[in-house]
């Protein structure tokens, strides 16, 4: 698609949806959306390749920002686009709903539809609504579901002789005294456990004093189940912390983890969790953000304060859009300090751990994506469960080493780790002879019988390093796929020249980058070690303009001479502290340096 192809859109709130062959590959909001979408033919990375990779545009417009966050929702929902941001979990989830009716029902239900009744949830845990609704069951005489709505009876059930139903499907309930019976289950889904509790307890010494004592002893017993239930497994908080919801988020590569707990009167009521597996490209808000659109723009009741661990470009209209759905202000707010930090910290810790829970899962099912995606991209008759990262670092020559990473399943094994020091090459750098001995000696070494071995190994670098690891594996005997992934360009490259393309969002090459940049990182820690600080005094002492900040500017972003010498005066001069004139300094001596040898 080109930029003279784009519509004139209007200046106005909507909704745009870019489109590939007829199907939707991504839905977008905007405040104003002639701005945005024009954004897209000029923006690189992301929306760069939604931009190329469409053919068509449509929009909508809407009244608001907050009718485009829900239209958004929507059509995310409807069309599920391959660039959006997608919570793995699109099953319905459980919600308790208390119906609309003279004598209403609690039930279970996975659609919440506008009937006028009240919703609870979502709630993740099916087995978790199920021990509410028998909670609820057995403390309350709420009429059981003999139907919705509520179908006549000629005889009472069970639950009326056991006192557990106020039997009005027989016409023997008293509308006042079913309604109190309705508020109570309320109070209870409504998180509001205390005031339910003292109501309880009021009335129980009320019938006691009137020598009730049935009634009392019925009440007695409600107290006792209540405090059961929710004194197991409960944390509690401080109860001035109010009603509110706490969001933690956890990333690791292309997947994330966002985990929420909900505080009612400073005690833990529950907690939902959403699985993200496409997002390599978001950011942390973007993730954030499909999350708060997936969960919030559904869920009930809403509390007043939602504690967020990062701010968000659309957390106003969020704001504005519950409060709308809650008839009431609700605030969306990044805590700075006190209990609600440590709170938001606790549901990340939570996000984390469940984050290795899902990714374990993966390995051990052998479902991660991205094997999947290498074994059909480089023709493996297998899929690379153990994949070697292997990356070559010096400084202009001097503390010439070699690290090598592990993935297993898709993720770091980091206590397979190993670096090793290339010695014989002291002012002379040469990447393929060291990256030619690296592998060399990983596979003929006493590293031979101490690792497994690979199915598949990640050189990082061009044709040139991909032949020196292919020769150091023929003159060691082994024979093993191996693929080079040049900088910047991000293209898989083959021993036999060929180049492969893969889109950037494909989870095989995010997890190749993603391996390649945990060895250059591993590596370039121990090349850093070797060198101290002589070594970073004098590198660049001879350099007009070059003092130590810039120095170590330099050094922290290029570890060989030839990527150094290779970077753009412009790119160069873009580095934190650095001009061109700076940039254009270190070239000219580095090129008249190489010259001279």
């Amino acid at each position: 698609m080109k930029a003279s192809d784009l519509p004139r859109l209007p200046s106005r709130p909507g909704v745009y949806l870019w489109k590939r062959d007829g199907r939707v590959i991504y839905v977008g909001k905007a405040k104003n959306l002639r701005a945005r979408v024009n954004h897209y033919a000029h923006g690189e990375d992301k929306a760069g390749r939604i931009f190329a990779e469409a053919d068509a545009l449509e929009f909508i417009v809407t009244r608001d920002e907050v009718e485009a966050l829900l239209l958004e929702a929507n059509l995310i929902k409807a069309h599920r686009p391959e660039f959006n941001v997608l919570m793995k979990d699109d099953k319905h989830y459980p919600f308790l709903k208390l119906t609309n009716e003279t004598f209403p029902t609690l039930v279970v239900t996975r659609r919440v539809e506008d009937d006028g009744a009240r919703y609870w949830g979502p709630f993740p845990d099916a087995g978790a609504v199920r021990r509410i609704k028998r909670l609820v069951d057995r403390v309350f005489p709420l009429r059981k579901n003999s139907g919705v709505p509520m179908k006549k009876r000629r005889r009472p059930c069970l639950n009326h002789a056991m006192g557990r139903c106020l039997a009005p499907c027989v016409g023997r309930a008293d509308p006042e005294a079913y309604a109190r019976v309705v508020r109570r289950v309320e109070q209870l889904l409504d998180g509001r456990v205390d005031d339910l509790l003292e109501e309880l307890a009021v009335r129980m010494e009320e019938a006691a004093r009137a020598q009730h004592f049935e009634l009392a002893a019925e009440l007695r017993d409600q107290i006792r189940a209540l405090e059961r239930f929710f004194a197991s497994g409960q944390q509690a908080y401080a109860v001035g912390l109010g009603d509110l919801d706490a969001v933690g988020l956890a990333r690791s590569g292309a997947y994330a983890m966002v985990q929420l707990f909900q505080i009612r009167g400073g005690r833990m009521l529950g907690r939902t969790s959403r699985f993200v597996e496409n997002a390599g490209e978001a950011t942390d808000a973007e993730v954030l953000e499909a999350f708060l659109r997936d969960y919030y723009l559904v869920a009930s009741p809403l509390p007043p304060l939602v504690l967020l661990p990062l701010a968000t470009e659309g957390q106003e209209v969020f704001a504005r859009a519950l409060a709308e759905r809650a008839g009431r202000k609700v605030e969306l707010r990044v805590p700075k300090r006190g209990e609600k930090v440590r709170l938001v910290q606790f549901a990340s810790e939570n996000a984390r751990a469940g984050l290795e829970v899902e990714l374990a899962r993966l390995e051990k099912r052998g479902d991660h994506p991205a094997l999947a995606s290498l074994q059909r991209a480089l023709g493996l008759a297998r899929r690379p469960w153990r994949i070697e990262g292997y990356d070559v670092s010096n400084l202009f020559g001097t503390a010439v080493v070699a690290a090598i990473a592990v993935f297993e399943g898709g993720r770091p094994k980091k206590s397979q780790y190993r670096r090793m020091r290339i010695r014989g090459l002291a002012g002379k750098p040469d990447d393929y002879k060291a990256m030619e001995e690296a592998v060399y000696r990983r596979f003929t070494g006493s590293l031979q019988t101490k690792m497994e071995s690979p199915d598949l190994l990640l050189i990082d670098g061009g044709l040139g390093q991909v032949r020196a690891a292919q020769k150091a594996l023929e003159r060691a005997g082994v024979s093993l796929p191996l693929v080079g992934l040049a900088k910047r360009e991000e293209v898989l490259v083959l021993p036999s020249g060929e180049r492969v393309m893969r889109p950037l969002d494909d989870p095989g090459l995010r997890l190749l980058i993603h391996l390649r940049d945990e060895t250059h990182r591993f590596g370039l820690a121990y090349n850093r070690q070797l060198r101290g600080k002589k070594t970073l005094k004098s590198v660049f002492d001879d350099i007009p303009g070059i003092g130590p900040a810039r120095k170590k500017v330099l050094l922290e972003r290029f570890s060989t001479l030839e990527e150094l010498r290779a970077t753009p005066p412009e790119r160069l001069a873009e580095l934190p502290g650095m001009n061109r004139r700076a940039a254009e300094a270190v070239l000219r001596h580095l090129n008249e340096a190489a010259a001279r040898s």
